[in-house]
């Protein structure tokens, strides 16, 4: 343990270092600041990033890091562009979106969803097993021009389909929305895979299938801009190797001390039923994590971009360009 006399020895020589010239040892010690954002508070699907201070992975890197709560996709995309934060983390479509129709030259440095979040459920005795099931049926949304609504214009398209040849009704993204799907108010609805693990938790008899079944994308990411990338890229490879090991010590040790102790720097809501979050969080690194292997995890895989540029573009929704300038993998790669 430190004492006192260690502590001025210390003192005199850093006096003695400064008055000779030498470089100040505590201001190389010093720890590069680093501003992100979620799209929706500190949820527990946002639990990789929060690790990422509370388990110290940043302070690993010198970084000083500091994690904002948004309120809504675009929020955190507007704080990007005018550099209040230097990543956020957004769905690959939403990038697509906003490069298509505001040309803001927004790159993901990171893929941490492979795969899409949300799944069409419906129930096994009246099953939409497919895109041409969903004609003249009611469908339940998330929110009305949302991320939900256009994915299911394309899984329409896919099966032949017109938007109008559904009916749309909002259920939010809880698993209240099957009451709705029960009172026959909906035959069914697009939610997240917490929503799908919930009802599995709960027994409830229902299908599931991913929307990428029909257009596989980039669910989740780690977004900056082209010019946050060019001036800050030591800063972002230190970040990234910082998330790689958050999401490492996620997939392979005891997840219910890591939401404890987030939960001493963070509002996680629902942080009361801890094991049910625990369940969710396996669920999702698993299939949505991994699901394009082990090997891949945080990177952008190619094929993916460019499925959700064509998809978006074939059915006019927008035309973000060249899926290869969406992307890189320069931060995550680095060594």
């Amino acid at each position: 343990m430190t004492d006192r006399r260690t502590f001025v020895r210390g003192s005199a020589a850093l006096a003695s270092a400064s008055l000779l010239g030498f470089p100040a040892i505590v201001k190389a010690q010093a720890r590069t600041p680093l501003v992100m954002m979620t799209p929706f508070g500190f949820i527990p699907d946002f639990i990789e990033l929060m690790n990422g201070i509370s388990g110290g992975h940043f302070a690993k890197q010198n970084i000083e890091a500091k994690l904002l709560g948004g309120q809504g996709t675009s929020q955190p995309i507007q704080q990007l562009i005018t550099q209040q934060v230097d990543f956020i983390r957004a769905s690959g479509i939403d990038v697509m979106r906003a490069v298509a129709t505001t040309k803001v030259p927004l790159v993901s440095i990171a893929t941490i969803y492979q795969g899409s979040t949300f799944h069409m459920i419906s129930l096994k005795s009246k099953p939409v097993e497919k895109a041409e099931d969903l004609k003249g049926k009611t469908v339940g949304i998330v929110s009305v021009a949302g991320t939900t609504d256009i994915f299911l214009n394309l899984i329409l398209a896919h099966g032949g389909l017109k938007p109008d040849d559904v009916k749309r009704e909002v259920t939010g993204n809880s698993p209240g929305a099957l009451q709705i799907m029960k009172q026959g108010r909906v035959d069914c609805f697009i939610a997240s895979i917490q929503v799908v693990s919930a009802l599995e938790r709960m027994k409830e008899d229902v299908l599931a299938w991913s929307t990428d079944r029909y257009a596989p994308m980039p669910g989740q990411c780690y977004v900056t801009t082209r010019s946050i990338a060019e001036t800050k890229a030591d800063l972002l490879i230190r970040a990234m190797k910082a998330m790689r090991a958050s999401a490492e010590e996620i997939i392979t040790q005891p997840l219910k001390p890591v939401f404890e102790r987030a939960a001493k720097d963070f509002e996680i809501p629902g942080i009361r039923d801890i094991d049910a979050l625990v369940d969710v969080e396996k669920l999702t690194a698993d299939r949505l994590w991994l699901s394009e292997g082990r090997e891949n995890l945080l990177r952008n895989v190619p094929k993916l971009w460019k499925s959700g540029v064509d998809a978006l573009r074939d059915n006019k929704l927008g035309d973000p360009g060249d899926p290869e300038t969406l992307f890189t993998n320069q931060f995550v790669d680095a060594k």
